[in-house]
C-alpha cells in the first residue's frame, strides 16, 4: 500500500511539471506569434531568396528601433503591388530568427 501511495505521488508530481512545461511553452510560442503592425520603405525585395528588406520606423509593440531589415515572404504575389521605394504598411510575426511578413501595402 505504502508503494502505490508513493508511485501515485510521483505520478501526480510528474504531471504538475509537464503540465508547467506545456504552458510556458505554449505561451513562449504565442508571444512569437504575436502579429506586429509597422510602417516603413521598401530598399530592395530579392524574389530569389523570397526576402524584401524595409527601413522601418520604430517598433515600441516589440521595442525595437528604427531600423532596416529583410523580413521573409510566403510567396511572390505578396509583393505584387510593391516596388522599391514604396513607403508601406506591413505586419509580421517572430517565429525563431525570421521575421516573417503577413501583409504588405502601399501608404495611401
Amino acid at each position: 500500500m505504502r508503494r502505490l501511495i508513493q508511485v501515485a505521488l510521483i505520478a501526480c508530481s510528474l504531471t504538475t511539471i509537464f503540465s508547467v512545461q506545456a504552458a510556458e511553452q505554449a505561451a513562449s510560442s504565442a508571444a512569437q506569434q504575436q502579429l506586429v503592425q509597422a510602417q516603413g520603405v521598401v530598399k530592395e525585395i530579392d524574389y530569389q531568396n523570397s526576402k524584401v528588406s524595409i527601413a522601418h520606423q520604430a517598433i515600441p509593440a516589440i521595442s525595437w528601433p528604427a531600423m532596416t531589415m529583410r523580413f521573409t515572404f510566403a510567396s511572390a504575389s505578396q509583393l505584387s503591388a510593391i516596388k522599391v521605394g514604396d513607403q508601406v504598411n506591413f505586419s509580421f510575426v517572430q517565429q525563431g530568427p525570421l521575421a516573417v511578413l503577413k501583409n504588405i501595402a502601399v501608404k495611401n
